[in-house]
């Protein structure tokens, strides 16, 4: 989902241009592919898969809310080839790992299809969940209020 909403939360919020956003979104992915060809495999080796999927996921976790009070296009850019690509970086090999380890030899390709259908579910579900919630706290009594410094 991400590379489908990110150049629209790019154009939108920070006023980039769809190649702005895309060279963005490339410099994340090529963070994701080094951090995970240098640093993913040593730690989730040292730490253990359990613990690797806490620290990968609390990372990405944290560098998705971070996103919610970013004002410039440098922390955007700070936090999206750091955070983010190094808990996933972490994340996708430890869940994979996790299905393997936790699940045994005869149930495996249920567990590996329970597991791309919850991903595909959560994909397909995702947009309309997030339109859902924003209509429904639209009309509620607090409000945020958000500027952003470089765009007004």
């Amino acid at each position: 989902m991400d590379d489908l909403t990110f150049l629209l939360y790019c154009e939108y919020e920070y006023h980039m241009t769809q190649s702005e956003g895309g060279i963005l979104f490339m410099e994340s992915a090529l963070c994701l592919f080094l951090y995970g060809v240098v640093l993913a495999g040593p730690i989730i080796d040292k730490m253990g898969v359990k613990l690797s999927l806490i620290l990968g996921l609390a990372c990405y976790g944290f560098g998705k809310f971070l996103l919610i009070f970013l004002d410039t296009r440098t922390q955007l850019t700070v936090i999206m080839v750091t955070i983010i690509p190094f808990g996933a970086s972490i994340v996708f090999p430890c869940v994979m790992l996790g299905v393997k380890k936790l699940t045994l030899e005869s149930g495996r390709p249920q567990a590996f299809s329970f597991f791309y259908a919850s991903m595909i579910s959560g994909a397909i579900l995702g947009g309309p969940l997030v339109d859902l919630i924003r209509y429904d706290f639209k009309y509620s009594v607090w409000e945020y209020s958000h500027i952003n410094e470089e765009t007004g």
